[in-house]
């Protein structure tokens, strides 16, 4: 039986779906549409607000990903509006509007809308290749309907949860020394998170029923 007791879990709360298509999270402050999924890799479109806590307090923001590396995938930037900062394997940059970042797989990165900008960030992301599906449309609706929940209830979210969700989606963290990430994924994420505490990582609440 899943020793479901020893980790608070915030009530799954449904997801908010705007008339243009967009997944909406945190006040309306962050949205994200669905652009192809295809044998070119899958796309999303992420629109972070200026002005909110959650997507326009730089780094510090609810929806910036903590510091990470893709195992298998590629990832790809394109800016159409705004400017992303960035972090790549240590050195902080920054992409304007029209301009393209690659991210190959084991390269330590993360991203955040420019909060001295004055405008959106409106920025396409693509990931390839994988042996899984990897970061793909399920994860994002799964991890951010969690994060979103979480705050509305003014709960933390589960770092045995959070591992689970990276374990599915093929990504370590890259705080983690000695590039020991995805045993962190499989111990605390799988193990630990799926096996023994009952989290999930594809909730029927999210799935996409339009």
């Amino acid at each position: 039986m899943a020793l479901s007791f020893l980790a608070a879990k915030p009530k799954l709360l449904p997801p908010q779906r705007a008339d243009d298509g967009a997944w909406v999270y945190f006040d309306g402050s962050f949205k994200i549409y669905f652009i192809s999924d295809d044998e070119n890799g899958y796309t999303s479109r992420h629109v972070l607000a200026q002005g909110s806590p959650h997507t326009g307090a730089g780094r510090k923001s609810t929806s910036t990903p903590p510091y990470h590396w893709h195992i298998y995938q590629t990832e790809i930037f394109e800016v159409k509006r705004g400017i992303m900062c960035y972090i790549f394997e240590g050195e902080e940059k920054k992409a304007h509007t029209g301009e393209t970042i690659t991210i190959p797989p084991g390269k330590k990165h993360t991203f955040w809308s420019d909060p001295e900008s004055g405008e959106d960030l409106d920025v396409y992301i693509t990931v390839r290749g994988g042996t899984g599906p990897g970061f793909d449309e399920r994860f994002l609706h799964n991890l951010f309907g969690y994060l979103n929940s979480a705050y509305e209830q003014g709960m933390q979210p589960s770092p045995f949860q959070m591992l689970a969700f990276m374990d599915s989606s093929e990504v370590a963290l890259a705080d983690i020394p000695f590039g020991l990430g995805p045993w962190a994924n499989l111990i605390l994420g799988r193990w630990i998170g799926k096996y023994l505490l009952g989290y999930e990582v594809d909730y029927k609440v999210y799935a996409d029923s339009k």
